[in-house]
C-alpha cells in the first residue's frame, strides 16, 4: 500500500514559487523596458510568473500521480494560451 507522504524533496519547500516570483520581477522588468506601458508588463508578467512558479513547484516536490499530470497539462495550456493573447494584444 502507498502511503500519502511518498516523495523526495530537491530543496525546500517553496523554492519553485520563489523561482516563479523572481521569473515574474525579470519579465515584467524586461517588457516595461520593450513596451514602455506599466500596465502591460504588471498584467502580463503576473500570470505567467505564478503559473511557471506552480508547475516548478510541483516538479521539485516530485509529486507523480494521475491528477497532478492532468494539472500540470492544464497549466502549461493556460500558460500557453496567456502568452498566445499577450502577444495578439501587443501586436494587434
Amino acid at each position: 500500500m502507498k502511503t500519502t507522504k511518498n516523495q523526495q524533496t530537491t530543496l525546500f519547500e517553496g523554492a519553485g514559487y520563489l523561482i516563479g516570483a523572481l521569473i515574474t520581477f525579470i519579465l515584467g522588468i524586461g517588457l516595461f523596458i520593450l513596451t514602455e506601458n506599466f500596465v502591460i508588463a504588471i498584467s502580463s508578467s503576473l500570470p505567467i510568473g505564478t503559473v511557471i512558479g506552480i508547475l516548478i513547484e510541483q516538479k521539485l516536490q516530485k509529486e507523480e500521480s494521475q491528477q497532478l499530470r492532468q494539472k500540470t497539462k492544464l497549466l502549461t495550456g493556460l500558460l500557453l494560451l496567456g502568452i498566445i493573447v499577450f502577444f495578439a494584444i501587443l501586436f494587434l
